[in-house]
């Protein structure tokens, strides 16, 4: 029998330890292997630092700056710059479907999953349609319609920041909105006034014609204004306004970095939470609203905790004299972002003090292997 050369035999025995290392590797972090490692290059527009609100734009540069740059003009975005970072993705190509043949949706678990090449605590997706197709807003995710008017921004980002309501008439008012009250007095701070409908014909708004009545606004209102700057404060460590302090910048290298993707559906006020992977890439959070969630030890102790809306897609486009729009109940699926923790347990979703689903993470991604 020929004999064969000794550095066949080496290469051999190579491939044979590479696959099975590779193979050992994915069955203990079955997020983490080489399929998954799929990450697109993050750019930078503004890098503020660690502590900040991270947003990341899918387009081409020139569209990611004017809008960034056009959010930061309006109050009180524009005196709190500093407190946001702004990244863009220009080379991915989203795939975003048309919701109830009305509005751009471009939320799915692909595009949840490549925001992670990036600091993400809220993603924006920009695509050129018709102008009748609205644009809309989903957990942290606004689908914009590039023919509409750059305060489709503000206005999206609204609904996913701070969860304000639709102020034309009709929509639907999620939980824990603060901008449409049911009479003037329960206002809980300066306003600019107080005006008939918001969201509902009996419901009230404090200005006439704000961000979140008509695109052809640039302007909030001082109670909308305050409800956002709050968020701002609760959401970053730094002080505002303050200029010359040295910036560590926030590191955009999310191929080191790892998170726990969980899959949800929500439909007619029943929650299920489906599945769970790791994943590489940055974490971020899961916008606002009235669902709580609570990742917790074996101990009981709260590593992580966060808030989000998986029940309500907003769907806005210009109008005449206000938006052309339409609240929907979502009937899909959600995801959640949650950071990895060798000591997490489980998953807890509640909603209005009551636990509604819950997932087991304990020894997620240390399951045996198998040679």
């Amino acid at each position: 029998m020929e004999k064969k050369p000794f550095f066949l035999i080496i290469a051999t025995i190579l491939i044979i330890t590479i696959g099975a290392s590779i193979y050992i590797l994915s069955q203990k972090n079955p997020g983490l292997s080489p399929n998954n490692l799929n990450l697109e290059e993050c750019k930078v527009i503004q890098n503020n630092g660690e502590g900040k609100i991270n947003i990341v734009i899918f387009s081409n540069e020139a569209n990611a700056k004017a809008y960034s740059d056009f959010l930061l003009t309006i109050k009180p975005f524009d005196e709190n710059k500093n407190a946001f970072n702004f990244f863009y993705i220009d080379d991915y190509n989203t795939n975003c479907e048309l919701y109830q043949e009305q509005a751009l949706l471009c939320y799915d678990e692909e595009i949840i999953k490549k925001s992670s090449s990036c600091p993400n605590d809220y993603v924006v997706v920009i695509k050129e349609q018709p102008q009748k197709i609205r644009s809309s807003s989903y957990m942290n995710l606004m689908s914009l319609n590039s023919n509409h008017p750059l305060t489709v921004f503000a206005h999206e980002f609204g609904h996913a920041f701070v969860t304000l309501a639709e102020e034309y008439v009709p929509a639907t008012i999620p939980k824990g909105a603060k901008n449409c009250v049911s009479n003037c007095e329960k206002f809980s701070g300066e306003t600019n006034g107080c005006f008939g409908g918001c969201s509902k014909t009996d419901f009230f708004r404090s200005i006439e014609s704000g961000i979140m009545r008509t695109l052809s606004s640039t302007n909030y209102g001082i109670f909308n204004e305050n409800i956002i700057l709050n968020k701002i404060k609760s959401e970053t460590n730094s002080n505002q306004g303050i200029t010359g302090q040295a910036i560590s910048e926030i590191n955009t290298n999310c191929e080191n970095q790892k998170y726990v993707l969980i899959k949800g559906n929500y439909n007619q006020g029943k929650m299920q939470l489906t599945d769970k992977s790791i994943e590489q890439g940055c974490f971020g959070k899961n916008g606002a609203g009235n669902f709580k969630y609570f990742l917790t030890s074996n101990e009981g102790s709260v590593l992580n905790q966060g808030e989000f809306n998986a029940e309500l897609i907003f769907t806005d486009s210009p109008g005449k004299e206000k938006i052309n729009g339409e609240t929907y109940e979502n009937t899909g699926n959600f995801f959640l972002k949650i950071p990895f923790n060798e000591n997490a347990e489980k998953l807890e979703v509640v909603k209005e003090r009551n636990t509604i689903a819950q997932i087991n993470l304990a020894n997620l991604g240390s399951r045996p292997c198998k040679i």
